[in-house]
């Protein structure tokens, strides 16, 4: 068992589940765009990778388009008064179709040398350039990029002078820190109060649309930055690859709250992280002798959404004897 190899992979699926942690924990909105957004970051790195930028700049722009689509949902939220479940179902649904347009088709891999035929290629015309006039414009864009070459090195490539681990580890930290951060200033403290109480974050003169627009951005852009370096380390960007991650990153949040929800450290961002880390041990753990009581791969989908409802149902039940054993005194 590659047990570098798991810990990277769940070093890079806690930046999703910090993501989940804000909309479910911190603002208290159900939201399920990462399913799309997350794709979508991977997708924008990719392109524009192909387009000669440096890795890390690719990472950033694929995070804040994953956050402007969670924006997208706020707004559909906040001015049309729309469930934020039922809004992120809607966004989810049209970044599917978005993610396949920007790859230029359902999945593409990393680059590690481009030439200008294979950008081209790349950019194929589409049936909408001619309408658009775009054609003659990409013509002579190739034209003057006829023998030149574009390196565009992904930090997990082989001899790329990076150590995978150190770095996921140093953008998780990082991200951790600044959002841990960001929740001590005023903005981050109304944040968490909207979290706990909408209709009462109006009385101290903040406009509570404003917060589910930034929980949101916040929200969509950890799981747009870790769709983005899943894509790097893992050399493509697949349309189906955010399928269930936020049931999955759900489940990650929880099993870190079980660890250290009752501490309440660093307003438990350690718990997205952690719990991230864990989850993908007990996976791949069940992934090699599961078989032996005959797991399946694809029952994790079924395992993950059963241990939600176990973990729910059991909480509500303390919350039951809790405000009982309340009301007796």
């Amino acid at each position: 068992m590659d047990l570098v190899g798991i810990l990277e992979q769940g070093l890079i699926a806690s930046l999703v589940a910090m993501g989940v942690f804000i909309s479910f924990r911190v603002i208290d909105l159900p939201d399920l765009t990462p399913d799309g957004s997350y794709v979508l970051g991977g997708a924008v790195t990719v392109a524009f990778m192909y387009a000669g930028l440096p890795w890390i700049l690719c990472m950033i722009l694929g995070g804040l388009m994953a956050g402007f689509f969670g924006i997208i949902t706020a707004l559909i939220h906040n001015k049309l008064k729309v469930n934020s479940l039922l809004a992120s179902i809607l966004v989810m649904t049209m970044l599917y179709s978005i993610n396949i347009r920007v790859m230029n088709g359902p999945n593409v891999s990393v680059p590690k040398e481009i030439t200008a035929q294979q950008e081209a290629q790349y950019t194929e015309k589409t049936k909408l350039d001619d309408l658009l006039g775009m054609s003659s414009l990409n013509e002579s864009q190739t034209n003057l990029q006829t023998n030149e070459t574009k390196k565009t090195l992904s930090p997990f490539r082989e001899n790329s002078g990076y150590n995978s681990t150190i770095l996921i580890a140093s953008v998780v930290f990082v991200s951790a820190l600044l959002t841990i951060i960001f929740l001590r200033t005023e903005l981050g403290i109304a944040l968490r109060g909207y979290g706990g109480n909408k209709a009462g974050i109006k009385n101290l003169g903040m406009n509570p649309e404003i917060m589910s627009i930034i929980g949101l951005f916040l929200g969509n852009f950890f799981a747009g930055l870790s769709g983005s370096l899943f894509s790097m380390y893992g050399g493509f960007s697949d349309v189906n690859m955010g399928q269930g991650i936020v049931v999955t990153s759900l489940a990650a949040v929880i099993l870190g709250e079980i660890i250290f929800g009752r501490l309440n450290l660093f307003y438990n961002m350690l718990c997205p992280i952690i719990g991230a880390v864990v989850y993908q041990f007990l996976l791949a753990l069940a992934m090699r002798y599961g078989y032996i009581i005959g797991f399946q791969s694809s029952d994790m989908k079924l395992i993950t959404a059963l241990f939600i409802i176990i973990v729910i149902g059991l909480r509500r039940v303390e919350f039951k004897k809790w405000l009982s054993l309340k009301t007796s005194e």
